[in-house]
């Protein structure tokens, strides 16, 4: 299975809407958001163009989180872990989180094949032992070319996508 990773949208919904694009041509069938969408108007863009399943994520930018919240429950095929969350996909257990010092504390309990994080607007791509630890960058792009990552469930690798 092919899931896209995308995190720190920033409100920028042009390059939302062509990260979403260019995950489907390649194959993805889910997709996690590490968040910073910022406001709901977003998050409808990413329920509206996206057409398979969405587990996310709140980061520290999120002001409507009730409002969210509230959308979820209308939404199919989405779940909202709020902070963090823990999701099983094609059978590897994943840790997703913004924050880069959550992502770390469950690399340290050493229970899930891949973590994942947000935040830092930088894509980074690694493996701590069997762990798998990754952060697909920034659609926003303030620091330069917008990313995303493609997470293969088969191999346990990402791909980091720069358009």
């Amino acid at each position: 299975m092919k899931v896209a990773l995308i995190s720190d949208i920033h409100d920028n919904a042009a390059n939302l809407v062509q990260a979403l694009s260019l995950a489907e041509v390649a194959g993805c069938t889910h997709l996690i958001c590490l968040g910073d969408m910022v406001h709901s108007g977003t998050y409808r863009t990413l329920r509206l163009s996206w057409p398979f399943g969405i587990d996310l994520v709140f980061g520290n930018n999120e002001r409507e989180r009730s409002l969210f919240r509230k959308m979820t429950e209308s939404f199919a095929n989405t779940t909202l872990h709020d902070d963090a969350g823990v999701l099983e996909l094609d059978g590897r257990r994943i840790y997703i989180t913004h924050m880069p010092e959550r992502a770390q504390g469950a690399l340290a309990a050493g229970r899930f094949d891949a973590v994942f994080f947000g935040h830092t607007h930088q894509a980074f791509n690694r493996a701590c032992g069997p762990t798998l630890v990754a952060n697909p960058g920034e659609i926003t792009a303030r620091g330069g070319s917008p990313s995303f990552g493609i997470y293969d469930t088969r191999t346990n690798t990402v791909d980091i996508r720069r358009f």
